[in-house]
């Protein structure tokens, strides 16, 4: 037996010793007593075999190879059929006018014309026959539907037929279906909510850039009046109801202004999730971004006020064992634009760069070159594979590496690598405080 190359040993100042593996997730508490004879198995001074380190995955079989086992995981899950996921882009119209929207930098880089479109009933009609053909064809285990925009919401009634519809089939299919909107969260009220539960939708994914001090000078309406006291009142009625994570952009100047959310959001003992973002800019936005590394440790210091400010809230981003960064380079994930035209990735739509085909009016799929583009690329180089976080980010965003910089695109905030690069031990150290709150905890 060895130890694994992905083992994390942190000391505590109790004289403990916390293990992590990045290879299974899993987290080891050592009492101080037990220490030294773990760090002496783990360097080979003591040849033992506890089963608790073998399930553990902290010492595995000496031939075992695990940058391969990573590397076959991720070529699994690209050529897998087990899920199949489509993003549905209702509408690139929004009801609002965001400091740092894509969409708006997109129009100034474009090499094409930004147009805005809303979905039409021949290109839902084409979405509806597609899923029942894939469902056919690929038989999925999962079928999972993203709704966006624009502002998705716009275009509700279209929203709550196509999900419907796709419900529908994957009900008679014995196939799970699993979909979620990412919406501004200024056009809800329960009749929407309880329409869009009803159509099977069950999650929100709702943006909060702190209290108003803030995020009303983030993301305005097109008359430039702020939105936090509807959008926050929206959330509050909508947690009752259905699952929302509240995603925060982070940027130098409102810190302090998240901090006070939070303070918010634990007065009115809100059960959400709290999915924070470093905050993108262009170049010429006069807004300032954190480096990566500066967000790490940004991140930090926010999840551990979070946690000690919502003393229910249960943070554990080890959850689940990832197979890929993101979908995009899945044979079985399509982005579909509103007006019928293919990508692999939303980062892509607005005339930033190619499409990799179309959708047919038959729900037939007519793709071209650039999808060997997406399902060629190598996530892995050599950088990545020297690195003790791999097994987490799968080599990170490809848009961000391969595509951003070779047209141009979103360069200042946007980065490849994972703030988890810089702050892994944080985040164990993390998930290890609210270890005593996961029967209870609002992540499960």
């Amino acid at each position: 037996m060895k130890p694994s190359a992905y083992n994390q040993l942190i000391e505590k100042n109790d004289g403990s010793l916390l293990l992590f593996n990045g290879i299974t997730n899993a987290i080891l508490k050592v009492e101080k007593e037990h220490v030294e004879k773990i760090k002496k198995i783990l360097s080979g001074e003591i040849k033992e075999e506890p089963e608790i380190l073998k399930k553990g995955g902290f010492i595995i079989k000496e031939d075992k190879d695990e940058l391969s086992e990573i590397i076959a995981k991720y070529k699994r899950f690209q050529f897998s059929d087990k899920y199949y996921h489509l993003t549905i882009t209702m509408t690139t119209s929004c009801n609002f006018n965001c400091k740092y929207c894509y969409q708006s930098q997109a129009k100034e880089i474009s090499i094409k014309p930004f147009k805005i479109r809303n979905i039409k009933e021949n290109t839902i009609d084409s979405i509806i026959t597609l899923v029942k053909d894939k469902i056919e064809e690929k038989k999925p285990e999962v079928f999972s539907v993203t709704f966006w925009g624009g502002e998705p919401l716009l275009e509700k009634e279209k929203i709550i037929y196509i999900s419907k519809k796709i419900k529908n089939i994957c009900e008679i299919e014995a196939v799970k279906y699993d979909s979620f909107i990412i919406t501004n969260g200024y056009l809800l009220n329960e009749k929407t909510i309880n329409d869009l539960k009803n159509a099977g939708i069950e999650k929100l994914i709702i943006t909060l850039d702190g209290i108003e001090e803030t995020h009303d000078k983030l993301r305005i309406l097109k008359n430039g009046k702020g939105t936090f006291e509807r959008i926050y009142e929206n959330i509050k009625m909508a947690t009752k109801k259905i699952f929302v994570k509240i995603r925060i952009n982070v940027f130098p100047h409102n810190i302090n202004s998240i901090k006070k959310l939070i303070d918010k959001i634990s007065e009115d003992k809100l059960k959400i999730e709290i999915d924070l973002r470093q905050g993108e800019t262009t170049n010429n936005n006069k807004l300032k971004s954190f480096t990566l590394k500066e967000f790490a440790k940004t991140e930090s210091e926010l999840y551990n006020y979070i946690i000690e400010k919502i003393e229910y809230y249960n943070y554990n981003p080890f959850l689940k064992i990832n197979q890929a960064r993101c979908d995009a380079t899945s044979i079985n994930s399509l982005v579909i634009d509103a007006d019928g035209k293919l990508y692999k990735c939303w980062g892509e739509i607005g005339g930033i760069s190619k499409e990799i085909g179309e959708l047919k009016e038959n729900g037939k799929i007519e793709l071209n070159y650039r999808k060997n583009i997406w399902i060629a690329i190598d996530p892995f180089d050599e950088e990545c594979k020297k690195c003790k976080v791999l097994p987490y980010c799968m080599g990170g965003c490809i848009l961000g590496k391969v595509m951003a910089e070779k047209y141009g695109v979103i360069e200042h905030g946007r980065e490849r690598c994972l703030p988890i690069k810089y702050n892994l031990k944080d985040m164990i150290l993390l998930t290890e405080k609210t270890h005593g709150r996961r029967k209870n905890g609002i992540r499960k």
